[in-house]
C-alpha cells in the first residue's frame, strides 16, 4: 500500500486525505491544532461558485493599495520590506487586465462548480458533514 503524509488539516488537507484514501492510499495528516478552528472554519475552504472574476482585475490596483494599509480591509498586507511580496505585487499588477480576467473566468467557474459538486457529495456520504 502506498503511504502519503499531508501537512495541514484544513479543508484542503482533509479533502486530499479523504480522496487519496478512497484511491487506496494510507494517509497520515499532521497539524499543530485540533482541526476545529483554522482558516477553513468560516467558509470551509469552499471555492464559491458566485466568485468567478479573479481578484487581479482592472481597477483593483488602486483599491488594493488603499486597502493594503488598512488593517480592517479585506486586502490588508502588513507593511514590510519583502522581495517575495514585491514580486507577488508585480505579478498581480501584470495580471490586472481585461484579457487575463476573460481568460481566467472559465477555469474559475469550472473549479467553483466542481467544488460545489464535491461538497454536495460529501454531505450525501456523511451526516456529520454540514453544508448549506
Amino acid at each position: 500500500m502506498k503511504k502519503v503524509s499531508i501537512v495541514g488539516g484544513g479543508i484542503i488537507g482533509l479533502c486530499s486525505a479523504y480522496y487519496l484514501s478512497q484511491e487506496g492510499y494510507e494517509v497520515s495528516v499532521f497539524d499543530s491544532t485540533d482541526l476545529s478552528n483554522g482558516c477553513s472554519y468560516g467558509n470551509a475552504g469552499m471555492i464559491v461558485p458566485s466568485h468567478i472574476v479573479p481578484l487581479a482585475q482592472p481597477g483593483m490596483i488602486a483599491k488594493g493599495i488603499k486597502w493594503m494599509f488598512d488593517s480592517k480591509s479585506p486586502f490588508y498586507v502588513k507593511p514590510r520590506f519583502s522581495f517575495d511580496l514585491f514580486k507577488w505585487g508585480m505579478q498581480f499588477y501584470k495580471h490586472a487586465n481585461a484579457l487575463h480576467v476573460s481568460q481566467s473566468i472559465p477555469a474559475l467557474r469550472d473549479l467553483s462548480l466542481l467544488s460545489k459538486e464535491l461538497f454536495q457529495d460529501l454531505k450525501r456520504i456523511s451526516a456529520s458533514f454540514f453544508y448549506e
